[in-house]
Parts: C-alpha cells; sequence; structure tokens
C-alpha cells in the first residue's frame, strides 16, 4: 500500500498540473513544469499535513485533500510568478 500511496499521489499531482496549464495558460509547453510542480506541491501539502498533524476525514482521504491542496497551491503560486514575470510592459 505504501507504494500505491505515492503513485496515487503522483497521479494527483499531475491532474492538477494538467489543469492549471489550461486554467492560466494556452501554450502547450508549459505543461511540463505545470505537472513538476503539482508532484512537488503534493507531496509538500502532505508534508505540512505530517507536521501539524492534521485530520481531515479518514487516513486516506484527509491524505488526499492534502495532496490537491498542497499542488494547488504551488502551481498556482508558480503560474502567477510566471505570469508576473513574463508581462509584456505597457
Amino acid at each position: 500500500m505504501r507504494l500505491l500511496g505515492s503513485y496515487i499521489f503522483i497521479f494527483v499531482g499531475v491532474l492538477i498540473g494538467c489543469g492549471s496549464t489550461y486554467l492560466f495558460s494556452s501554450n502547450p509547453l508549459r505543461m511540463l513544469p505545470n505537472i513538476a510542480l503539482g508532484i512537488i506541491g503534493s507531496f509538500f501539502g502532505l508534508f505540512v499535513r505530517d507536521i501539524f498533524d492534521l485530520t481531515m476525514g479518514g487516513k486516506l482521504t484527509g491524505a488526499l485533500l492534502a495532496a490537491a491542496l498542497g499542488a494547488l497551491v504551488l502551481t498556482v503560486a508558480g503560474n502567477l510568478v510566471y505570469n508576473i514575470m513574463t508581462r509584456k510592459p505597457l
């Protein structure tokens, strides 16, 4: 189950990364960085959940929510920083 859990959290990060690509950018070249940010964010969300010993629902449900929330926060932050850095001056 431990190995299967990691794959599930990676899959959650990939889904959030793909979804944020279509939300923030029409450029398909942004897909790979968003997927990487989603995967890193999902594990970061689990890390924060374990540090603060937060419980949200059951064990698996809480872990999935923490992974999804961490992936969402990191991909949104990464996309906002990228959009601000590449904005054309008026």
